[in-house]
């Protein structure tokens, strides 16, 4: 039997209090994303194609995403017609993602829905500390 409690595991385990946050922040984000019909995965996706084509293999490790996962929200995007794929030059055996028209207009819509969910996140915590945060989770050491 494991002499350390259940509470003392999980307030000392790094990866439930990462877990744990990530997603009340998803939940924060998602209510403000809502009103363009967009998840924040999915809102990501679009924010990353916005700044040009990808490959699924560029998309998956920008979004530091499983393929089956990023396909599992890109599904809905295409079907919706915001994002679209085609051939690649080099390989036509390989996709390429790019913002439709359509896409770019729902991206336009939810950035001021983002910025909102941005400053209640960083009301709740404090800008500099919101900041300071985003910081050292940007810096965690990713697998290749």
């Amino acid at each position: 039997m494991c002499a350390m409690k259940a509470s003392d595991a999980l307030s000392l385990c790094n990866c439930f209090a990462v877990r744990q946050a990530a997603r009340q922040v998803t939940k924060l984000y998602e209510r403000h994303l809502a009103e363009a019909r967009l998840t924040s995965a999915q809102f990501s996706i679009l924010v990353v194609l916005g700044g040009g084509r990808r490959t699924m293999l560029e998309l998956a490790k920008t979004l530091v995403m499983d393929r089956t996962t990023l396909l599992r929200a890109l599904k809905p995007l295409q079907r919706e017609g915001l994002v679209r794929s085609t051939p690649s030059e080099a390989d036509p055996r390989q996709l390429v993602f790019s913002l439709s028209p359509a896409g770019e207009r729902r991206l336009e819509q939810a950035e001021p829905l983002w910025r909102r969910a941005q400053k209640e996140f960083e009301a709740g915590m404090g800008a500099r500390e919101a900041a300071r945060l985003r910081g050292a989770l940007l810096t965690l050491p990713m697998d290749d």
